[in-house]
């Protein structure tokens, strides 16, 4: 339980990183490219930043080892321990999908690199072996996060789109 206050402040950092996600998402629809201000690629590229770090903290912090080494039989969730953490890992990965969208990605790159970087941090606790279960639901919730998130983004931008005219 001592862990605990490190998870709240990370999941006060990616609520925050979520809202700039969405505030700087707004932001894009209101501008084409050429208006972009380096202001505003400074944000998304920091908001990025700090988001990885928060990330990587997390993931690749170990853990007390009581799981599996590697686990590669999808959506085989244990419990509803396991159900609520594939939730969460959804959770943590909207925030990317939104700043991506904030930066101008399309969705093939954007679904490209939540499916890389997922690959990247579970191969990496794989090798590491700091005590964490390198899981292929992990890659599939990750990747589905990114891809949520970048939904809500370019719905975001279409509907102000819309709304400005």
């Amino acid at each position: 339980m001592r862990s605990f206050p490190f998870e709240l402040a990370f999941a006060a950092l990616l609520a925050v990183v979520s809202i700039a996600g969405a505030v700087l998402v707004l932001r894009r629809a209101r501008s084409t490219p050429q208006q972009r201000s380096l202001a505003e690629r400074i944000a998304i590229a920091l908001c990025l930043a700090v988001w990885l770090a928060a990330l990587l903290f997390m993931t690749m912090r170990p853990s007390s080892g009581q799981g599996t080494l590697l686990n590669l039989v999808p959506l085989s969730f244990q419990g509803p321990g396991a159900v609520v953490d594939a939730v969460l890992n959804v959770g943590v990965f909207v925030p990317l999908g939104l700043l991506l969208v904030a930066g101008g990605l399309r969705f093939p790159v954007t679904l490209l690199i939540g499916l890389l970087l997922s690959v990247g941090i579970e191969l990496s606790q794989y090798l590491a072996q700091v005590g964490r279960t390198a899981d292929v639901n992990d890659l599939l919730t990750n990747t589905t996060g990114t891809v949520l998130g970048w939904a809500v983004g370019a719905a975001i931008v279409r509907v102000r789109r819309r709304i400005d005219g």
